[in-house]
């Protein structure tokens, strides 16, 4: 299975994946603060995509380049920066185009589990970090309301919930196509620790969405705007659908928009 390019993701991206104001920035001073990066650190992000994690450390005049499967999204990207913009580059994860130490903290935030081979994913995030004292930082949101009881939580997580389980019920469980593994496995850990690292696991910072209901959900499940519908077969993806247009028929609060928040959760890998 291939690793997955997000160039159909390029034009909705930012308007389906965005934090509210603020949240942003929290979760850049939680990795400085985990990191004791400096403004003479250098940042590499792996899979920078349209600068949803990059943009508060560019703006705050950090050393930061990037790297992307997705040319599409890089050229989002390369729109919203001034002309002296950061090193940006095409490239695949698990043959990075980047020197020997060139970077001191490396950042890669919802990669791994898009990845067709992660282990040489981190082998590469290794090599191109200095040794001693790189670190590695892999990253992703987790949803604090998705803690709640079914009945407490709000509407579109309810509709989040109920998209799980319909394709569940179906045999094409929500990852199904997704070729890489969870940020959380065990075996994550596993292999950094191999690699002569020292891992820990962080809560980095609090993220709050821009509002969103129930409705709003469950479009964007019918516009196919998550990595994990591309691969669904048609005809699986349509009676899911239906089965989650019946849901929202019986939801009693389908067009009132909350605002969700979340966990900045990371795995930080240092070497020594």
């Amino acid at each position: 299975m291939q690793s997955v390019s997000f160039d159909r993701a390029a034009g909705f991206y930012d308007a389906t994946r965005g934090y509210a104001p603020g949240s942003a920035e929290r979760i850049r001073d939680g990795i400085v603060a985990a990191t004791n990066a400096s403004r003479s650190t250098r940042f590499l992000e792996i899979g920078i995509g349209t600068g949803r994690i990059a943009l508060p450390f560019l703006a705050a005049g950090y050393r930061y380049a990037g790297v992307d499967l997705s040319r599409a999204m890089l050229r989002v990207l390369q729109g919203k920066l001034p002309g002296d913009s950061p090193q940006l580059v095409v490239g695949d994860a698990t043959r990075l185009p980047f020197a020997d130490g060139h970077a001191d903290v490396g950042i890669a935030v919802h990669v791994l589990h898009l990845v067709a081979d992660w282990r040489a994913t981190l082998r590469e995030a290794y090599r191109v970090l200095r040794r001693p004292g790189g670190q590695l930082l892999l990253a992703g949101d987790t949803g604090a309301d998705e803690d709640s009881p079914d009945l407490a939580a709000p509407a579109p997580v309810q509709a989040q919930r109920a998209w799980r389980e319909i394709l569940a019920a179906l045999g094409h469980p929500v990852r199904t196509g997704q070729p890489g593994i969870r940020l959380h496995d065990p075996a994550v850990r596993a292999e950094l620790e191999a690699l002569g690292a020292q891992v820990h696991e962080l809560d980095l910072a609090e993220y709050e969405r821009p509002p969103i209901s129930a409705r709003t959900v469950a479009r964007g499940y019918h516009d196919r705007i998550y990595s994990s519908d591309w691969a669904r077969p048609d005809a699986i993806h349509a009676e899911a659908l239906a089965r989650l247009d019946a849901w929202l028929a019986t939801c009693p609060d389908p067009d009132t928009p909350y605002t969700l928040r979340g966990r900045f959760r990371a795995v930080l890998a240092r070497w020594e």
